[in-house]
């Protein structure tokens, strides 16, 4: 349906709502109301006190003037706004989705790495998830099918180690068809763009790469990547000249693309790579990024990331790894003990400038997504739990370096537009609008904060009154809703 004409029938069906009946009166046909909260609508602009009345998951109405309903939920001194977005989320089991839920976030999808196959995710996580999900074809196992006699979904074993043929051959032209013909099948099945680990699979040619920014261009989805972080030249900028690779992939073929955590791959040269995407939009490339307020990162020990030259690469040593299974810093015994005898174990890593942060988390133009790791090992990174609260608490009310409104618009409607032409369902998330779901978070600016650390993780977030998931409370006053998952899937082309 186009998008006029969809307007024109869905004010015609909200028309005897808004018509001559006051708003006040239009009373007990609410599921939910929340009340008197600082209502905010990034997408919209819109800022103010408000009601906000909920029916079958969908917002219904939003009046300065009160409205009632079966439920009320009391908003007073708190801000109403759209549910957080997470496209870059590794953690996709019911514990971590707990830990992204209490962080406000109320859709958190696997856009970085990907799935595969797309169907076993989907149809395994529904009816099973506390909050939406959605994932890209994954690129390394679209690799992994075709040059080797593995298949992702059959281990257990993390892709960016589990084959080396996988990551580290080169493919002849036949072998980058069926490649690309696997990762086709996936879109096809749903997958919401093509994830590209280009960092754990040097093997992978610029060629390949130019194949599949055609053919998500061929299927108008965007192409998610981690970008290579090695090349033979020793010159400095090394960050931007792969990111200049990608974006004139991105030009050539029309393909929207999405460089991921900007400040773990771009380090000391973040403002520079920022100053170049912000450029290359300007000019019609479809490009866009994100980041995570850490200045840490994390990996398997095991993937290419550590291969020989890596602290020249990054400018890190043994030190600087945090092993997750126990805290400990490591040396370089233990580095190469734990590499050889569990590559899938995970690394927290101490690398990103704080000035890089900084620039990332007040640009209007980054996105705020995680990364967030698995919530399992007790010293795993802390931006699965607190990545959201961690930007509203310390950056902004703390800091004062972005507003409220511009943190809101990084977290919401800016992950919204990057897929809603792609899938849909993404048109109705993001927005406190009328007729947009009622995925909704409603927090406490003068005390949400994020209270997961390096020492000790897997603690919560706080200052969370309620958040809301289809029309669904699954938060109040930091207690989650038991044996209630409204998370549904996120599809390309599902309405």
């Amino acid at each position: 349906m186009k998008k006029h004409v969809r307007n024109l029938l869905l004010g015609a069906c909200l028309a005897p709502l808004f018509g001559a009946v006051p708003v006040a009166a239009q009373g007990s046909g609410y599921d939910i109301v929340i009340k008197g909260g600082r209502v905010i609508d990034p997408a919209s602009g819109r800022d103010e006190i408000a009601d906000v009345g909920i029916s079958g998951g969908t917002i219904a109405a939003i009046s300065t003037s009160p409205l009632s309903g079966k439920r009320v939920l009391d908003a007073k001194g708190q801000v109403v706004a759209p549910g957080f977005i997470d496209y870059h989320a590794h953690g996709q089991d019911p514990r971590s989705q707990s830990f992204q839920l209490l962080d406000g976030v109320t859709t958190a999808m696997e856009m970085e790495s990907g799935v595969m196959p797309i169907a076993q995710f989907y149809a395994g996580k529904q009816g099973k998830a506390l909050i939406n999900f959605g994932a890209t074809a994954n690129f390394i196992c679209a690799r992994m099918e075709v040059l080797t006699d593995l298949r992702c979904g059959q281990s257990t074993s993390d892709e960016t180690t589990m084959s080396r043929d996988a990551l580290l051959k080169s493919a002849n032209e036949e072998e980058e068809g069926r490649i690309i013909a696997a990762v086709e099948r996936e879109i096809d099945a749903g997958a919401l763009g093509i994830g590209i680990g280009l960092e754990y699979a040097p093997g992978t040619g610029r060629r390949e790469i130019y194949k599949a920014f055609k053919a998500a261009a061929k299927h108008k989805v965007p192409v998610f990547v981690h970008v290579r972080m090695r090349e033979e030249s020793r010159a400095t900028g090394m960050p931007i000249a792969v990111a200049n690779e990608l974006i004139a992939d991105a030009a050539a073929t029309g393909a929207g693309l999405q460089l991921v955590h900007v400040t773990s791959t771009a380090l000391g040269d973040t403002p520079t790579v920022i100053e170049i995407m912000k450029g290359a939009a300007a000019h019609g490339v479809d490009v866009t990024t994100e980041a995570y307020p850490y200045e840490a990162g994390s990996t398997a020990l095991g993937s290419e990331f550590f291969s020989e030259g890596w602290q020249q690469r990054s400018g890190i040593t043994y030190k600087d790894l945090q092993w997750t299974a126990t805290g400990e810093r490591l040396t370089e015994e233990t580095f190469n003990k734990y590499r050889k005898e569990n590559p899938t174990g995970t690394v927290v890593v101490f690398m990103i400038p704080q000035a890089a942060i900084d620039a990332a988390m007040a640009d209007p133009f980054v996105s705020i997504a995680s990364d967030g790791m698995v919530m399992s090992d007790p010293k795993v990174h802390p931006r699965g739990a607190g990545s959201y609260s961690r930007v509203l608490g310390h950056y902004v009310r703390d800091r004062k370096l972005l507003d409220l409104k511009t943190a809101l618009t990084k977290m919401t409607i800016l992950p919204a537009r990057r897929l809603e032409k792609v899938a849909p369902a993404m048109a109705r998330k993001g927005r406190i609008q009328v007729g947009a779901d009622a995925d909704i978070t409603v927090f406490d600016p003068a005390t949400v904060k994020d209270n997961a650390t390096y020492e000790n993780p897997l603690q919560a977030s706080s200052g969370y009154r309620y958040v809301l998931v289809g029309g669904n409370v699954m938060v109040q006053n930091g207690k989650i809703t038991p044996n209630l998952f409204p998370g549904v899937g996120i599809k390309r082309g599902a309405k």
